[in-house]
């Protein structure tokens, strides 16, 4: 059985108000998963830098040692990925 120490998680479309926060609280709140990276990433620049000042937050407010990374490219971040969440729409809701 292999076992993943510090995983690293991509989600692509994480800019989702909805989708977005759920992410990053589930990273967060997980003693396996917030010793690891999340990327999170988004084709819209301003989405993904309120999503990204969001986890940095919480991740601040929660003294975890989750890494965070974002990029607008998913080729940016998918090496070294253990896992990789798709989530987003041809027709989003804007906030």
């Amino acid at each position: 059985m292999t076992t993943v120490q510090h995983p690293k998680v991509v989600v692509i479309g994480a800019g989702s108000l909805f989708f977005g926060r759920q992410a990053i609280w589930q990273m967060v709140h997980s003693p396996i998963l917030n010793t690891g990276t999340l990327a999170l990433v988004d084709t819209d620049p301003a989405r993904l830098d309120k999503m990204a000042a969001l986890a940095e937050k919480v991740i601040a407010h929660n003294g975890v040692p989750l890494a965070l990374e974002a990029a607008n490219d998913w080729r940016d971040v998918l090496p070294g990925a253990d896992f990789v969440v798709l989530s987003f729409a041809n027709q989003t809701v804007k906030y």
